[in-house]
């Protein structure tokens, strides 16, 4: 009986030993997936000489051609010039993104979770004045073998207050503009809605998609717009909130809802871009 016994121990052990080798193997492949993704994008920064602006700021009017060089020199689009423009300093701010627009940065890695990797740099950018209802989409955020990308609803953008899904094993809640700065790579995108829409939409946002669950197989898994909302993933928190009150800023409208899908919707428009090749965006 002790051997018998003895058999049946070892039997136990050399299975969990198996089970645990497996785990190990299939956990440090994910995590090979995302060091992966990192080395093989390489986010865009001009390859031109950066050009004195100041002229074009300061002219009362601009044209078409005046809006293509500062897009090509800051990364901002006609709304997203004028906009900054009309906020105090707006002119030193709008420098102070071509400044970074042409900055040598360095990259690093840290895990949000792990199979969750972050890409982040060590200095900050300057953000385009941001309004309510506005949305921030990057491509840093990486999921093991996938480039998955983050967004998040822009709730207050004079505080410069937005609301994120982040990732698995943590709820929906409130962060800073801020979180986006120091990627490198982001956009500001604005949906093409009226005010009153936009302040409904930020309204929904704040009473009822904050605290959610993340879980990122909504809209396979489970229904894509079910009547009441139980869990989210970023994108998906982002496109909810819109759809609700009648926009849909899904670009290609599957079941599953990326970042990617968010910055080639028709039904947005840009307002900034950092890391992205102006010509071709996020394609």
């Amino acid at each position: 009986m002790a051997k018998a016994g003895r058999k049946k121990l070892h039997k136990g052990i050399a299975i969990l030993l198996v089970v645990l080798l497996f785990f190990l193997t299939v956990f440090g492949v994910l995590c090979l997936g995302a060091q992966y993704q990192m080395r093989r994008w390489n986010y865009w920064k001009p390859d031109y000489d950066k050009i004195d602006i100041e002229e074009l700021l300061d002219k009362p009017s601009r044209t078409a051609e005046d809006y293509d060089v500062l897009y090509a020199q800051t990364g901002l689009t006609e709304i997203g010039i004028e906009d900054t423009l009309a906020q105090k300093d707006g002119k030193q701010t709008v420098l102070d993104i071509q400044r970074y627009y042409f900055r040598d940065i360095s990259i690093y890695g840290e895990y949000a979770s792990p199979i969750m990797y972050q890409e982040k740099t060590r200095s900050f950018a300057t953000l385009a004045h941001l309004k309510s209802g506005d949305v921030l989409v990057t491509a840093s955020t990486l999921v093991s073998w996938w480039r998955w990308g983050h967004s998040a609803l822009v709730i207050d953008g004079e505080e410069g207050l937005l609301i994120e899904s982040i990732g698995i094993g943590k709820d929906s809640k409130y962060n800073t503009t801020e979180v986006f700065a120091d990627l490198p790579s982001f956009m500001v995108l604005r949906p093409k809605a009226d005010e009153e829409t936009k302040a409904q939409v930020v309204s929904y946002a704040k009473q009822k998609l904050v605290g959610l669950p993340y879980v990122f197989t909504v809209g396979i898994l489970s229904k894509k717009a079910p009547k009441k909302i139980k869990y989210t993933q970023c994108a998906h928190l982002v496109w909810y909130a819109y759809k609700r009150f009648g926009l849909d800023i899904d670009g290609n409208g599957g079941g599953l809802v990326l970042p990617k899908d968010i910055a080639n919707s028709s039904n947005v428009e840009i307002v900034q871009i950092y890391g992205f090749d102006p010509d071709r965006l996020w394609k």
